[in-house]
């Protein structure tokens, strides 16, 4: 009998993986299983009397407060791992945003560096703090199957990855990674341990791709987590969770050990960076410090040479507003809050506010669309065939958007010419304006319903161009009495039209309403230090 006539069917493998994740979650955090999860997950963590007061207050805090609390023994790792490994058990149970938890081998981290920190002898700036990591990126000793069933128990990592080892030397706690979708590409998380929701409203996609890390931060399961981001990955899962994330140039931080089982090795197309999510834009900021400081030129020859630079701009910023892209126009909702921010930031006088106009959208999704997908999706489709799995509808969907053809190495370097080509006319458009920074939406709507997630332009446009961006929440969330669409509207292409097809406010109700900032190519200082300010103005 044939090796594949013995192979458990999908749907075994499917439910032996999800049994395999659930009993990683320590059996005291484990809720009842006639609970049943509220449409707002978030009410959880009080609600369950699984935390104490004391551990409500902890899981409250930012990293660059936890780190100082923990260094002035304010509270102790232990502490801070043990209250983490509650929230993000909750966290699990309210959106399926885990693939793994390791309480063990976290909690025996935590003593060793409590017995440092005793010893006068801390390791770092993130000294105790307990980081959450997406699947796909390698934590020594565990898998990575990056969302594919046929991958799972295959992919035990040897090494730490690049980023890993340099938090590890930080002082990070590892305990848990995070779910990402069947073919890393969605601004969804699909896959086969099912849909990861909103913290906020459970009807919603929790974003994509790094959709695990976003809803473990925004239900507070982590106070610092690690995505990844080619086309919107950690930007939109900032933004349907309502945390922060930042996203930085390809070139300025390491890649290496993030696994990328979807293209061919040496595929350079377009490539995505890792980058910080959140609860402040001064973790962003630390996080870049921690990365820059461990000279990470040094082990990936890939990178540029280049240490953090101190800014502080103290003249006015000069913020171009982003309305629309031209091709899609935001919905209602969107509208308010970006016209909410820019308002507070002309109030102050301190800003330059003028209006950025879109150059080129419809065309930069025709390049980067191609770029994604120069092997027509041949390898994520190998490796859905190898075990059978169901293929995400999105999965297809996306895969489909390079046209369904194979490309000569001819075609591939004419869709190459072009985004360079489109770089070079952005670079000069982007100067021509006089800006520091524009302000923007991070997609057309709120956090979309379950598998409709379709519209990219609005970060993916960013991930061609390879500037940095960062996303910050309003402290605003979806209200049906004032953000109903128009009816009377007439959208202008089949996008706009799918777009408000698939907005509902009464049905997106409370879904966090979340702006970007983006900043020039390798200017990640000068991108924070906008970012910062802007977004003490707008959650003043």
């Amino acid at each position: 009998m044939s090796p594949a006539a013995t192979k458990p069917p999908a749907s075994e493998l499917i439910a032996a993986a999800r049994r395999a994740r659930d009993e990683t979650i320590p059996v005291p955090y484990r809720l009842p299983k006639s609970f049943v999860v509220p449409q707002n997950a978030t009410v959880i963590l009080e609600s369950s009397g699984l935390l104490t007061p004391e551990e409500l207050k902890l899981v409250d805090l930012d990293a660059t407060a936890l780190a100082a609390a923990i260094k002035d023994g304010t509270y102790t790792s232990v502490q801070a791992t043990t209250a983490y490994l509650k929230t993000a058990s909750l966290a699990q149970q309210g959106t399926n945003c885990l693939v793994e938890l390791f309480p063990e081998e976290a909690l025996e981290r935590a003593a060793a560096l409590d017995a440092h920190q005793a010893a006068g002898k801390p390791l770092g700036a993130l000294h105790g703090v307990p980081v959450s990591i997406k699947d796909h990126i390698d934590v020594e000793g565990h898998d990575s199957p990056s969302g594919f069933l046929s991958l799972v128990g295959k992919m035990m990592a040897a090494t730490d990855a690049n980023l890993v080892a340099v938090l590890r030397a930080a002082g990070a706690v590892f305990y848990c990674k995070t779910t990402n979708p069947q073919s890393l590409m969605h601004l969804e998380t699909e896959c086969y341990l099912g849909i990861t929701t909103s913290p906020y409203n459970n009807n919603l996609t929790a974003g994509g791709s790094s959709g695990g890390e976003g809803a473990l931060i925004g239900m507070k399961g982590s106070p610092l987590g690690v995505g990844t981001d080619i086309g919107g990955s950690v930007r939109s899962p900032a933004a349907a969770c309502g945390i922060y994330s930042f996203k930085p140039s390809v070139g300025r931080v390491s890649f290496g050990g993030c696994v990328v089982p979807i293209a061919p090795a040496g595929c350079e197309a377009i490539l995505g960076s890792h980058g910080p999510m959140g609860r402040s834009a001064r973790d962003m900021e630390l996080y870049m410090r921690i990365m820059a400081a461990s000279e990470p030129w040094r082990v990936d020859p890939t990178l540029h040479v280049k240490p953090w630079r101190e800014v502080t701009t103290t003249r006015k910023l000069r913020i171009g507003v982003l309305r629309d892209d031209g091709v899609v126009l935001p919905v209602a909702p969107i509208r308010r809050a970006l016209e909410t921010a820019v308002e507070k930031l002309k109030a102050t006088g301190e800003f330059e506010i003028v209006e950025y106009k879109p150059l080129k959208s419809a065309e930069n999704w025709d390049i980067i669309s191609k770029l994604y997908w120069l092997d027509n999706g041949k390898m994520v489709y190998d490796h859905i065939a190898a075990s059978g799995e169901p293929i995400v509808p999105l999965t297809d969907w996306i895969i489909q958007q390079a046209g369904g053809v194979d490309r000569t190495k001819e075609q591939a370097f004419e869709i190459v010419a072009k985004r360079d080509a489109f770089r070079a006319e952005l670079a000069r458009y982007w100067h021509e304006q006089n800006v520091d920074v524009v302000l923007s939406p991070v997609g057309p709507s709120p956090a979309p319903q379950h598998g409709t997630a379709r519209y990219w332009n609005y970060t993916s446009y960013w991930n061609l161009a390879n500037y940095p961006a960062a996303i910050f929440p309003t402290g605003l969330f979806v209200d049906p009495a004032v953000d109903k669409e128009d009816p009377e509207y007439t959208p202008r292409n089949e996008k706009d039209k799918y777009v408000r097809d698939t907005y509902d406010a009464d049905v997106s109700i409370g879904a966090p309403l979340c702006l970007q900032v983006v900043g020039y190519l390798g200017y990640e200082e000068e991108t924070l230090d906008a970012f910062k300010k802007i977004d003490a103005v707008v959650n003043a």
